[in-house]
């Protein structure tokens, strides 16, 4: 209550003239605007004080401390009545943004009291002519703030034609991208069905192998004859079931050295044999008795399909079997 009947009527704005706060009878000295309703003071501000209130402010912000204006004429209800205006910046946020409280006093005379509201008709020819002035600096401030209206909203609008022109490029780099994307999915399909291909070929030749393997495990596991398969660096490779009884090798030995392993028959010269084929690339054959059991084993280097050398193949016979066989069966020959 004390505020609203002795303090002065004042505003508070912020940085950007938009009216924050109201105290006392500041209806005196502000009315809304026509049009759109807005809180901005330099729209509120009744003629005759735009351009001193203007002045003021920003006096204020840039030096940092009030900025007074006195005796400034203003209409109210058909009167005139001299004021003081009082810009105060306080709440500083750095660079002159901050906030001002604008004070509104009604001006005094030499005795200290309170200047009257006069009425418009007798109004001395100087004070017409002070009205006169400040209605002109007011239009002059009006248009200079329309000015800066006009090129802020320039600048506004280059802005947004910059930022449409980097929102069209951004749309056609998109635009490729998709269509790059659009691409490597094509490549991806297209290499997915030559893989799907690959895979399918990989099967079938997986199917194949797989009854090759077949064929030959059943046709060593078929064959009545010691057959053993070795690496060039003499790992066993594979053997027959003959093989497995007569050498006295198991399952387990698959892949081991020959020389870790302990044959049940002592072959001759075994080793050296094996060297020898795979050097020489030819074949060769020799015998041995052994507790009166004559054996014949027989040495082929072991072929790939390019034609290289890449082990040996031992086949050893029991010459026995050959020269008395089994009954019902004709006789067999012996071969030089």
């Amino acid at each position: 209550m004390l505020l609203t009947r002795y303090a002065p009527a004042a505003v508070v704005v912020g940085p950007d003239l938009e009216i924050l706060q109201t105290r006392g009878e500041a209806s005196r000295y502000l009315e809304l605007p026509t049009g759109r309703a807005s809180l901005n003071l330099l729209k509120m501000v009744k003629p005759g004080l735009l351009f001193q209130v203007q002045n003021a402010i920003d006096d204020a912000k840039q030096n940092g401390a009030s900025a007074r204006r006195e005796n400034l004429q203003v209409e109210s209800d058909g009167n005139f009545s001299k004021i003081n205006i009082e810009a105060i910046p306080f709440g500083t946020h750095g660079n002159g943004d901050s906030n001002v409280l604008l004070v509104f006093e009604h001006a005094q005379d030499s005795s200290g009291h309170a200047i009257e509201p006069a009425a418009a008709p007798p109004a001395p020819q100087d004070a017409k002519d002070r009205l006169i002035t400040q209605l002109k600096q007011e239009l002059v401030a009006t248009k200079e703030y329309q000015q800066s209206i006009i090129e802020a909203l320039e600048a506004s609008n280059e802005e947004l034609q910059s930022a449409n022109e980097e929102i069209q490029s951004g749309n056609e780099e998109l635009q490729s991208t998709n269509e790059e994307l659009q691409t490597s999915k094509e490549e991806l399909e297209s290499a997915n069905e030559e893989l799907n291909t690959v895979n399918e070929e990989m099967q079938h030749r997986n199917y194949q192998l797989a009854q090759a393997n077949n064929d030959l495990m059943n046709l060593l596991a078929s064959v009545n004859i010691a057959i053993l398969m070795l690496n060039s660096d003499f790992t066993i490779r594979r053997f027959t079931p003959r093989a497995e009884e007569l050498l006295g090798l198991n399952s387990s030995d698959a892949g081991r050295p020959l020389v870790h392993v302990k044959l049940r028959l002592a072959v001759p010269e075994f080793e050296r044999s094996m060297i020898e084929v795979m050097r020489s690339g030819s074949i060769r054959q020799k015998e041995f008795a052994i507790n009166g059991t004559v054996y014949r084993v027989r040495f082929t280097p072991y072929r790939t399909s390019e034609g290289n050398t890449e082990g040996v193949v031992a086949v050893i016979l029991d010459m026995s079997e050959f020269r008395n066989p089994l009954p019902g069966h004709p006789s067999r020959k012996r071969r030089s």
